[in-house]
C-alpha cells in the first residue's frame, strides 16, 4: 500500500476552487441569463466572480459556498448594470477600435492546466519503468508501436498492453485528484 500524500493547504485551496467552478459556472451562467445578462457578460460576471473567490478568506469553511458564488455574481451583474446607467451611450466604434477576445487562456485555465500537468508527471512515476518508456515514446516521442517494440525489444501486443496500462493509469489519477477536490460537506463559519 503507497504512502498517502496529504496536499498542502494552497493546493487544497487551489483544488477546492477547481471544484466549484467545474461544479457551479454552468449554473452561474444560467442564472446570470434568467436576469437577462448577455452571454458575454455573463461569461465576464462568472470569471470575475471565480476571481474574486479567490481572495476570500477561510473559503474552504464557507458553509454555504454555493450561495456565496450568486450572491457575488448577482452583486457584479448589479454593479455593471449601474453603471451602463451612469455611462453615457457609446459612440459607434470603428473596427480598428472594437476589443477582440483575447485567444490566451485564462487564469483558471493555466492553473487547472499546470494541476494536471503535476499529476500526470507523478503518475508516469509510478509506471514500470518500460510501460513509462513504451508511453513516453508513443505519446512524446511520436513512435509508432512498431519502433517502440523495435527499440525496447518487446513484441508489438506488448506495446500495445504498455500503452493500455499507462492510459488507464493516467486516467485513474486524473479521476482520483478531480474526486478528492470535490467537497463532501461544508464546515460552518462562526461569525
Amino acid at each position: 500500500m503507497g504512502t498517502v500524500i496529504h496536499p498542502d493547504p494552497e493546493t487544497r485551496r487551489r483544488d477546492f476552487l477547481d471544484s466549484l467552478y467545474r461544479r457551479y459556472s454552468g449554473s452561474l451562467l444560467r442564472f446570470l441569463s434568467r436576469r437577462h445578462v448577455g452571454p458575454e457578460d455573463a461569461r465576464e460576471i462568472v470569471q470575475e466572480t471565480y476571481c474574486r473567490m479567490q481572495q476570500v478568506a477561510g473559503l474552504e469553511t464557507l458553509e454555504y459556498p454555493r450561495a456565496y458564488l450568486f450572491r457575488t455574481a448577482l452583486n457584479l451583474a448589479e454593479d455593471g448594470r449601474r453603471q451602463q446607467r451612469r455611462s453615457p451611450v457609446p459612440q459607434a466604434a470603428s473596427p480598428s477600435e472594437v476589443d477582440v477576445p483575447s485567444e490566451e487562456p485564462t487564469a483558471y485555465r493555466v492553473l487547472k492546466g499546470q494541476q494536471e500537468l503535476a499529476i500526470i508527471r507523478q503518475a508516469l512515476t509510478e509506471l514500470q519503468p518500460k510501460c513509462r518508456r513504451a508511453f513516453v515514446m508513443h505519446r512524446f516521442e511520436g513512435a509508432t508501436y512498431q519502433q517502440i517494440a523495435g527499440e525496447l525489444g518487446l513484441s508489438v501486443s506488448m506495446i500495445e498492453k504498455y500503452i493500455s496500462q499507462a492510459l488507464a493509469h493516467l486516467k485513474t489519477r486524473l479521476d482520483e485528484s478531480a474526486s478528492r477536490s470535490r467537497p463532501a460537506r461544508m464546515m460552518k463559519t462562526t461569525p
